[in-house]
């Protein structure tokens, strides 16, 4: 079912927000507007990368420790450029995340268990066929959503799922609201001119991205632009909303 296109408000993402993503730079690209206008609100919010983007090189002299280092380092600047200050990273080799989906769902579960959001942002399992943005269907982006997904609204909120998490004393939790990124089927979007520029900043701190530039920066105010004009505004972040049933 498609839903019709609304303009949000800060009420759309009540807190505790958790936000999950695959690699550096996704936050910033796909909902740093959005963030940095919610923490500087006072909403309590935690982000997540499972990889440090430690592969995503066509430079075969880089070594993989050395870059997703560089890329962890990246990631925090670019957060705290946004306001955020709790960022987490998981263990996974960026580009394999399709071949730990066990652990990762765990792992995805216990957050959800500690950090009890009451809003969830990641990537949308299921975002189109990928003729917009083949970035969208990247396996990665694919699994982190399937499997925030299911920690959400399956394995979270059932005890029989990782029954010792509730002898660690996390206790099940679902979360009430899904928004998805990456989705060529949003259905929500978040005006975001007033924190544009600090947006387009916490992009460009991802330089060995490619993020640093101005035909970058050209591409990210393009899709901003774009995002707008379907609720009316300057610019937008759009998300597409996945409630329980």
């Amino acid at each position: 079912m498609t839903h019709p296109r609304r303009l949000a408000t800060l009420d759309d993402f009540p807190d505790p927000l958790l936000v999950v993503t695959a690699h550096p730079d996704d936050i910033e690209v796909h909902c740093g507007g959005t963030l940095a206008q919610l923490v500087a609100a006072g909403r309590h919010v935690v982000c997540v990368l499972c990889t440090s983007g430690n592969r995503g090189t066509s430079d075969p002299a880089v070594m993989a420790d050395d870059l997703g280092a560089r890329r962890r380092e990246e990631q925090l600047v670019a957060a705290a450029t946004l306001g955020l200050k709790d960022v987490r990273f998981l263990p996974y080799d960026d580009g394999d995340l399709q071949f730990s989906v066990a652990s990762l769902r765990e792992a995805a579960v216990r957050l959800i268990r500690a950090v009890r959001p009451t809003t969830v942002i990641t990537h949308d399992p299921y975002p189109g066929d990928g003729g917009a943005d083949s970035c969208a269907i990247y396996p990665d982006h694919l699994t982190v959503g399937r499997v925030v997904f299911e920690a959400a609204y399956v394995c979270a909120p059932g005890p029989l799922f990782y029954p010792e998490t509730l002898r660690e004393g996390l206790a099940p939790h679902k979360p009430d609201v899904l928004h998805l990124i990456m989705s060529q089927r949003a259905d929500l979007f978040m005006p975001i001119a007033s924190t544009w520029e600090i947006k387009r900043e916490a992009i460009r701190r991802h330089r060995t991205q490619g993020r640093d530039t101005a035909a970058n920066d050209q591409v990210m105010e393009r899709i901003a632009r774009e995002n707008g004009v379907y609720v009316g505004v300057p610019m937008a972040e759009a998300f597409r909303v996945l409630r329980p049933t």
